[in-house]
């Protein structure tokens, strides 16, 4: 299963790869807002958002490409890696 992260901290982007690749799930990070975020996300299964730490201007967007799509998209307050398990074990 392929997911997309919005937000998170950029010094914890490998652990959250890391982590995703170890519970059988492939990851995109999205720590930044970039051009053509929505193009990039294409072909994921399910997005989750760190609210915490994320512009509100990408998770406009995250939403819109998930509606679009009918890709269901999860929100968890941390970024912490620890979240991120707590919501991958929800995920499986």
């Amino acid at each position: 299963m392929s997911v997309a992260i919005i937000g998170g901290l950029d010094r914890l982007k490998r652990s959250y790869e890391k982590e995703c690749r170890s519970r059988g799930f492939d990851a995109r990070v999205f720590s930044q807002r970039i051009p053509n975020m929505a193009r990039r996300m294409n072909g994921v299964q399910r997005i989750l958002i760190f609210t915490g730490t994320v512009a509100h201007p990408m998770v406009t967007e995250a939403v819109r490409v998930g509606r679009e799509h009918n890709i269901p998209i999860d929100r968890c307050h941390s970024s912490s890696v620890s979240a991120l398990k707590r919501c991958l074990n929800s995920l499986s």
